[in-house]
């Protein structure tokens, strides 16, 4: 029998992309069949009710609460509001399993389950944000109050409380909504890597694999290609930086529903021979970008413990990135990075200019990537939530 549940709103092998995904798959492949997963169907999958279903050659006990389209559109229905509903009409199935102990970094799973008589409750806080403040849905900003008094309500019921994110990220997100009684409970807890994939290869390797000239720079940047992570501002700091170094690529290594909109602004001010999407990659071609890149290059409004910036450190790679929750403990300036502290494509595009110059960001940046490796995810774990104590195989 499981020991926990982990609810995440996703199908826990390629939607939706991004680090809460990412941590999902972190934490099945530190424990294995002691978590039992409730997730959504991209596939035939049935609804509503457990089955024996495998992810990647491993098998695990599966709901799961919804069907969705695999698509990097924007939904009709926001995916946080399908979830709620889903949730909510088979919270009686999910807890029949009879496994007392819910695993989630989801609020909408939180606050939709919460309230059943779990025996403890352990929730990650994937970053430091009210997801509604920022909604693609510009009516559902106008709930993002509502959903604070829910959150918080639901808060307090869970055992212990981790955050992908700093302290002082931490101590913003409480003072803003008068929930510093949260403080003592809240536990940083960094997003992981896997170094079993994310290592140093030769440069030339990687671009003869992709077929990508070693006579040109080579820009990238990770991860979902959303408007909260900063692409109009990578885009736009490119077209400088490009002035300068006329023969250089950007690759956005990545998908979202954002993309034709980048692509468009890319064609409007002119860079778009420059500029490419691959669209969604497993793991191991993500590692092979990185490794192709001279640097890697973040943009976004807010994070919490970046997962693509760990996999980047962990490739050896200097890194660019505006100043957010995690950077100060992941980026020596001048040594293996820079940060840049005013979103303006002026300075995004100075930074990139002299972060190619930098001489010790190869070893830097593993070195620091070591401190997050996915290997100690499930003794770390286990040492602060009791239901997944660690045993040794």
């Amino acid at each position: 029998m499981p020991e926990a549940i982990l609810v995440d709103p996703c199908n826990f092998v390629d939607y939706p992309t991004g680090g809460q995904l990412s941590f999902a798959k972190q934490l099945m492949k530190a424990y294995g069949d002691r978590l039992a997963l409730v997730g959504v169907s991209t596939d035939c999958t049935p609804v509503g009710c457990w089955m024996a279903k495998q992810f990647d050659g491993h098998k695990f006990m599966y709901l799961s609460f919804c069907r969705c389209t695999h698509t990097h559109k924007r939904p009709l229905v926001p995916g946080r509001l399908k979830a709620v509903a889903g949730l909510m009409r088979y919270r009686r199935q999910i807890f029949g399993l009879g496994v007392r102990n819910l695993l989630t970094q989801s609020p909408e799973a939180l606050i939709s389950l919460s309230n059943l008589p779990w025996e403890s409750i352990c929730y990650c806080l994937a970053g430091a944000e009210n997801p509604l403040r920022r909604s693609r849905y510009h009516w559902a900003r106008s709930l993002s109050k509502l959903f604070d008094r829910s959150w918080i309500k639901s808060l307090r019921r869970a055992d212990v409380i981790l955050a992908c994110a700093d302290r002082p990220s931490i101590d913003r997100f409480l003072q803003e909504r008068h929930w510093e009684e949260l403080g003592q409970r809240i536990i940083p807890f960094p997003t992981r890597y896997d170094d079993a994939i994310f290592y140093p290869v030769p440069i030339e390797m990687a671009r003869s694999r992709l077929g990508i000239p070693l006579d040109c720079i080579v820009l990238a940047t990770i991860g979902r290609i959303n408007i909260t992570k900063g692409w109009d501002l990578a885009l736009n700091g490119f077209k400088i930086f490009l002035a300068g170094y006329p023969n250089s690529l950007l690759f956005f290594v990545g998908d979202g529903e954002d993309r034709d909109a980048l692509l468009r602004r890319a064609a409007r001010i002119g860079v778009e021979t420059a500029v490419h999407v691959t669209g969604f990659l497993e793991p191991r071609k993500v590692a092979e970008f990185i490794n192709a890149a001279d640097l890697v290059v973040f943009g976004s409004q807010f994070e919490g413990w970046s997962v693509a910036m760990l996999e980047a450190l962990g490739c050896g790679k200097p890194i660019v990135t505006t100043e957010v929750s995690g950077v100060h403990d992941l980026i020596l300036e001048g040594r293996n990075g820079l940060i840049v502290r005013e979103r303006q494509p002026e300075c995004l595009a100075k930074a990139m200019s002299d972060a190619l110059r930098l001489t010790s960001a190869t070893c830097e940046s593993i070195r620091i990537a070591q401190r997050y490796r996915l290997a100690d995810l499930g003794q770390e774990l286990g040492r602060i939530w009791p239901p997944l104590v660690w045993r040794a195989e």
